[in-house]
């Protein structure tokens, strides 16, 4: 499974995708 920085880094990256999709 993914490591907690690893999850933090996707989390950030979706969020980063869901504004631009915004």
């Amino acid at each position: 499974y993914l490591t907690r920085r690893r999850r933090i880094e996707i989390a950030h990256a979706l969020c980063l995708t869901e504004r631009q999709i915004k």
